[in-house]
């Protein structure tokens, strides 16, 4: 491709930086060559032409950083596997390198870099990007069965050593993209035989381990990497995102605490707020949310999307709330949702707003403003929007009374979440996705049953059956207290120490830690007098197990 067809785009804060990498550029041929300050800019340009080639700084003063912005562009398609992307950052941080390999750029440039490294940094990423053009556009189009195939023909005619990694990282991304888990992960361990201090192949191997069923394996790994001060973070992240999707909450938040507050990223503090909203703890989701609103305050875009999380938290809070004591909440969330964008002319975040709003109006009684709002310009158009949003949107349109257009909008949202592939977004994500289908009711009818044939069962002291038919109650439901209590009792009458995916102790520690009612605490305290009188069968098979991972922790050292 002649370069001078390449639409290049700069993204630097700096203004003597991004002249001199434009001027770099147009001395290598370049001629249509675009610079902006920020992401904003950026994405403003792109809403009608296509780019070919980024390069994009990590660090952008009061704006998002480059990591988020390219993140931002790839759920909207703005920036799709045709498009080369190059990083450029003076951060030689280990937290902030991982950040940016997240997101598979081609190359990574640290500053200060010479104009030789530059073009050679810049002439091989194009090179490769065009090598590979083909299986990127089939990618693009979601054809990424024949984007394999057509892979390892370039793979088994490459003749050029320095390409082989790319291809082999980029074979590995196919891989479990098809769901073909075993293979990645032997691809994976095949890199790490050569060298284990490949990271991206540490991730990829843990994450394919656990996509296919060997979830122990994969914490056993996770919890390796907990032990350097370089990966703890993520892999604690990655701990706390399996127990939430075992509904263990209490041990999702003990793995979220071993991240020093001050360092937590926005998707890892959001995921750790959606941790203590499930626990019916949403006083700390405001503080936690609070404390990071507060230290985003000079870079807007955070602050604004942290200010409708928080937002979020306090009609969380005014759900739990009776109607005559939700006004204070209520008041709060809409001053939050009303300052954030206040300068900012954005219509996604206007429709983002308004269905917040149109919430609220409901919860005030305030049905004529609620459905107002719910006719104003864009607010069927969801397909580029946030998960939070169509969320949202299910709620307001149940309370309108359209069940329909909410079962629309919640189809929609559980596409979009099969989508996502940030670890953190898909896990905050997906709790939002259940309580857009709590809201519909759709689980509620088959909970319910099986917690009655349950109830019968244990009533004729068939335990065993009846601690099967409320986990499937508890499957569904995992936030009723009911089926969690009737789950627990049935373990415990049964004689049960695990079933499933439930350990009988964990599960108890998991529901103390939840806000009860007197009625609750007084029926958890005689499920506990219960164990308490089988210590044979509980406490000494705890110890047991506590002694074995113990063992195991010291092979793996």
């Amino acid at each position: 491709m002649s370069l001078s067809k390449v639409k290049v785009a700069v993204v630097e804060d700096n203004g003597m930086a991004r002249t001199n990498i434009r001027n770099h550029l147009l001395d290598m041929g370049f001629t249509q060559i675009s610079c902006f300050s920020n992401g904003r800019e950026l994405k403003n340009n792109l809403k009608n032409q296509r780019l070919d080639l980024l390069l994009m700084d990590f660090h952008l003063g009061q704006n998002k950083n480059g990591v988020e912005v390219v993140q931002d562009l790839q759920k909207i398609k703005k920036i799709t596997h045709s498009t080369c992307v190059m990083f450029i950052t003076s951060d030689r941080l280990p937290l902030i390198i991982g950040q940016i390999v997240d997101v598979h750029p081609e190359a990574l440039l640290v500053k200060p870099y010479t104009i030789r490294n530059l073009v050679k940094n810049i002439s091989n990423c194009l090179a490769l990007h065009q090598y590979l053009m083909p299986v990127f556009e089939m990618m693009d189009e979601d054809n990424y069965p024949q984007a394999l195939v057509l892979l390892d023909l370039l793979i088994k005619e490459n003749e050029h050593p320095k390409k082989r990694s790319a291809l082999t990282k980029l074979r590995a991304r196919l891989l479990t993209k098809l769901g073909h888990y075993k293979e990645a992960a032997d691809l994976y361990r095949t890199i790490l035989q050569h060298s284990d201090k490949v990271i991206w192949a540490k991730w990829g191997l843990i994450q394919n381990l656990f996509l296919d069923g060997h979830v122990e394996e994969s914490e056993t790994l996770l919890r390796e990497l907990t032990e350097s001060e370089l990966t703890n973070d993520k892999a604690c992240e990655w701990l706390a995102r399996i127990s939430v999707s075992n509904n263990q909450y209490n041990k999702a938040e003990n793995y979220m605490h071993k991240i020093r507050e001050g360092e937590l990223s926005i998707p890892a503090a959001r995921l750790k707020a959606y941790i203590y909203q499930a626990q019916e703890r949403g006083n700390e989701a405001i503080s936690l949310l609070e404390k990071k609103r507060e230290s985003n305050r000079s870079i807007r875009e955070r602050y604004d999307e942290i200010s409708l999380d928080l937002a979020r938290c306090y009609i969380g809070e005014a759900e739990l709330r009776s109607k005559s004591q939700r006004t204070s909440d209520l008041q709060v969330a809409k001053f939050l949702i009303g300052a954030a964008g206040r300068k900012l002319s954005d219509p996604s975040l206007t429709v983002r707003k308004d269905y917040m709003f149109a919430m609220i109006a409901f919860m005030e009684g305030n049905v004529e403003k609620a459905n107002e709002i719910l006719t104003r310009p864009g607010m069927s158009e969801l397909e580029d929007a946030e998960i939070s949003t169509i969320t949202d949107a299910v709620q307001a349109w149940r309370n309108s009374g359209d069940t329909d257009k909410a079962k629309e909008f919640l189809k929609l949202s559980q596409k979009k979440l099969r989508e996502i592939e940030d670890g953190n977004e898909k896990t905050v994500s997906g709790m939002l996705v259940s309580k857009g289908e709590d809201a519909i009711g759709e689980k509620r009818p088959q909970a319910l049953e099986f917690n009655k044939v349950g109830l019968q069962k244990y009533t004729r002291k068939d335990y065993q059956g009846a601690t099967d038919d409320f986990y499937q109650a508890y499957l569904l439901f995992p936030r009723e207290l009911a089926f969690s209590l009737n789950l627990l009792q049935g373990l415990v009458d049964a004689e049960l120490q695990s079933y499933k995916k439930v350990h009988t102790l964990e599960f108890l520690a998991e529901l103390q830690n939840r806000e009860l009612n007197e009625g609750n605490k007084k029926r958890l305290d005689e499920i506990v007098s219960r164990i308490a009188k089988k210590k044979d069968i509980y406490y000494t098979a705890s110890e047991d197990a506590q002694q074995n991972d113990g063992e195991d922790n010291d092979r793996a050292t």
